[in-house]
């Protein structure tokens, strides 16, 4: 399978992950084994697995629900999503890691910051051993297709200044949304060099103005999501 595309959207339409006969057979044994290592990462070191599955999980249901009830995608495409998007941070517990990079005691280095993102990169590598046996039948589904895209660009910027220079006219609305959601989440969760957990409102409005996140949003998508949260309470 080639690099995928950024836009997925007509592909979260185009299949169903319960349903589909080559998923269930081949896929969902897979995942479930995925899954498992995703919640054991780093058992006994940092239990950072248990960590990253919550957000994931969070992450997952959020973006579900934000597409299905406000960018006008069915459920089945929102459900085909959250089942992809479980596997976005796979790369994280590539074995080229040490899991206390996940957990340091100090604000990353730059260093550790590059070694961090390549996360995005190292994904693939995983997916594509754990479907090696039936690869002949899931390479070219779309459901494999959407999880790579997904691995590759959840931190890409609409302007372009991602790690993969995708643009904004490029990477449809679910992409654009799990950046979002992503962000959002990522945002609130605390590390140990700062002095308090942000609030969801210090985050949205961190995500509006703050620097680090200048031409990384669609501002439409997160007009919506903003007033999504603001209709869940």
């Amino acid at each position: 399978m080639s690099q995928p595309e950024c836009n997925i959207d007509e592909l979260l339409e185009s299949y169903d992950y319960e349903t589909d006969p080559v998923l269930v057979s081949y896929f969902h044994p897979v995942a479930q084994s995925l899954w498992e290592d995703i919640q054991h990462y780093g058992d006994g070191i940092n239990d950072y697995g248990k960590i990253l599955a919550h957000h994931l999980e969070r992450t997952s249901k959020l973006t579900e629900k934000f597409l299905v009830e406000k960018l006008g995608f069915s459920e089945k495409a929102g459900h085909n999503f959250y089942n992809a998007n479980l596997f976005q941070d796979l790369g994280k517990i590539h074995p080229a890691y040490d899991p206390a990079i996940w957990d340091l005691p100090h604000r990353p280095t730059e260093e550790e910051r590059a070694e961090k993102r390549k996360h995005v990169d190292r994904g693939e590598d995983l997916i594509d051993q754990a479907i090696a046996e039936e690869a002949e039948k899931l390479n070219t589904h779309p459901h494999i297709y959407v999880i790579k895209a997904v691995q590759m660009y959840h931190h890409e910027k609409v302007s372009g200044e991602g790690r993969y220079h995708v643009e904004g006219k490029d990477m449809g609305k679910a992409m654009k949304a799990i950046c979002i959601v992503d962000a959002y989440d990522g945002d609130m969760i605390h590390r140990p060099h700062q002095p308090a957990e942000r609030t969801p409102e210090e985050t949205l409005k961190r995500m509006q103005e703050a620097e680090k996140y200048e031409g990384a949003f669609d501002p439409d998508i997160l007009a919506a999501f903003i007033d999504f949260q603001a209709e869940q309470g």
